[in-house]
């Protein structure tokens, strides 16, 4: 029964040590990668103060604007593979950018 117990407790260390290395890659390519990606294909590009500009990342011309808190800049269109700056109100900080 010892053995059996011990083996248990092996398998069972093992489960949780591979467990724990998975989500500490996870965490390490996401690290990687800067920031969680954004849906669709407008991308918060760069901000500073009063602008933003957002990245068309596909093929084809969207419309796009940016998550801030209050009230979002209107919508701006952006042709494909172009990058579209938006002007923001004083101390507005954008979360990301979204397609309208």
């Amino acid at each position: 029964m010892t053995r059996l117990r011990s083996l248990f407790a092996t398998a069972a260390a093992v489960v949780l040590i591979t467990g724990a290395a998975a989500a500490g890659t996870a965490t390490a390519a996401e690290a990687e990668a800067g920031q969680p990606r954004e849906p669709g294909c407008a991308k918060l590009w760069g901000y500073g103060p009063g602008w933003a500009d957002i990245y068309n990342e596909c093929g084809y011309t969207i419309f796009a604007s940016v998550e801030v808190d209050g009230f979002d800049p209107s919508c701006i269109q952006i042709g494909p593979g172009a990058i579209g700056t938006i002007g923001l109100e004083p101390g507005d900080v954008p979360y990301y950018a979204y397609e309208c």
